[in-house]
């Protein structure tokens, strides 16, 4: 039987700035496994209302096993840089 996913909050600071989403993945290890450039919050940022987060779920949240996009695709694109 497969593991169950659970959502996790994600951030990437790419330098000058960061960004957030959510990924669905069966476990952390399984994220830094994938997408070592991610950190893994502990718990939500104080200034992430509630509303902030259901925005990021609308516009950002990933399957593991998903195709990548958004923020994934510029994880991606920065390690050819």
């Amino acid at each position: 039987m497969a593991e169950i996913k659970r959502e996790f909050l994600v951030g990437y600071d790419y330098g000058m700035a960061g960004l957030w989403g959510i990924m669905q993945a069966r476990s952390e290890d399984e994220i830094h496994a994938l997408y070592p450039e991610l950190q893994i919050a502990a718990e939500r940022p104080r200034w992430m209302t509630d509303e902030i987060y259901a925005r990021l779920h609308d516009i950002e949240c990933h399957d593991i096993d998903g195709v990548p996009w958004g923020m994934i695709s510029a994880v991606i694109a920065d390690r050819h840089r």
